[in-house]
């Protein structure tokens, strides 16, 4: 099959240990993609086995793959973004080199992309069907869950193993990402979203394949992905996203400890206060003054604590989201609005 000259559409393949089945995979996404001006880009992982020479085969054989080689393991979030550099589609794919999603949803995508013109397709497992342990089902329901309340995106599964995005997307987002191994898709869609882009979801059946409980995961890789994640959170938080000046810094502090000490004060000055009636019996409910009072100040710091930390999430995804909406809302609309002449 000879290579298509400036391919249109590029699909990476990040492998790492796939040398028993890359070649016959590598096979299947050509014939897959036969009607298009495609390309293949695998990028071998520091594999321990024939990973590259069987995709560099592929290579030889005439199929429009090129062969990829990283000496060391640096995860999967680095193989893809090394695997861009070498695309010059102006539509590129992340897809599995395991296959475990069909790449006929390759096809289905691309005409999503069009249908939508969006600017991200992003496949969504559904991972409903039995074949999935009931272990991995509830680790997955639980990571989108945290991902969900600490990003807010629109998307409801960032994991998923296919994504298509224009070119300029990745051209934009890729120098800022910092994750390479067990979050990287988390960032790379949260830049995604922050810098404008539009992402549809498209569901996607896997194939699961794996012994185990989890299948590829160990707790290694949960322990990694949760640390990545919240690794993630804190630069794509308003203080290292947007970098306010340390002046701004020193008065949003600020304004925080004078909310605390305010509180404290009124605290201290109702204590005292004699009240009658109707008034004193609701205040003995709002102020908890029927529980002990060293029960009474644990509750209130604990109480106070959480209230900070989740009113904390809540503003800076909102406080974000208003970058995002660009025209579109009150909040912080007029800094993407061009002047007027």
């Amino acid at each position: 099959m000879p290579t298509k000259p400036n391919p249109l559409f590029s699909v990476i393949l990040p492998a790492y240990n796939e040398g028993g089945k890359i070649y016959d995979n590598i096979l299947r996404v050509c014939e897959t993609l036969s009607e298009h001006n495609f390309e293949i880009v695998v990028v071998d992982d520091g594999s321990a086995d024939n990973t590259y020479s069987e995709a560099k085969r592929a290579e030889v054989d005439g199929y429009p793959v090129r062969a990829i080689l990283q000496e060391e393991n640096l995860g999967k979030g680095a193989t893809l973004f090394h695997g861009f550099e070498f695309t010059s589609g102006e539509r590129i794919a992340f897809l599995d080199a395991d296959l475990e999603i069909a790449p006929e949803y390759l096809l289905s995508m691309l005409k999503v992309l069009d249908d939508t013109n969006a600017d991200i397709v992003a496949g969504i497992k559904d991972m409903s069907e039995n074949q999935f342990p009931w272990l991995r089902r509830m680790m997955s329901k639980t990571y989108k869950r945290s991902v969900a309340f600490l990003f807010g995106l629109s998307i409801s599964d960032t994991q998923t193993g296919i994504k298509l995005f224009k070119r300029e997307v990745l051209a934009a987002t890729v120098p800022r990402l910092s994750i390479s191994r067990f979050a990287f898709d988390i960032e790379l869609l949260l830049a995604a979203s922050r810098f404008g882009y539009e992402i549809v979801e498209f569901p996607v059946k896997i194939v699961f394949s794996r012994s185990g409980g989890l299948g590829r995961m160990n707790s290694r890789n949960i322990f990694g992905a949760f640390r990545d994640t919240f690794s993630i959170y804190a630069r794509a938080s308003f203080w290292r996203w947007l970098e306010p000046s340390l002046s701004m810094r020193i008065w949003m502090l600020l304004f925080v400890a004078g909310i605390f000490l305010f509180g404290v004060g009124v605290g201290k000055l109702l204590t005292p206060v004699i009240l009658q009636g109707p008034v004193k019996k609701v205040f003995h409910i709002i102020a908890l003054q029927f529980l002990p009072t060293t029960l009474r100040d644990w509750f209130l710091l604990i109480g106070g604590f959480l209230l900070i930390i989740l009113g904390s999430i809540q503003l800076n995804k909102k406080l974000l989201e208003a970058f995002v909406r660009r025209d579109r809302g009150d909040d912080l609309a007029g800094i993407f609005r061009k002047k007027e002449q």
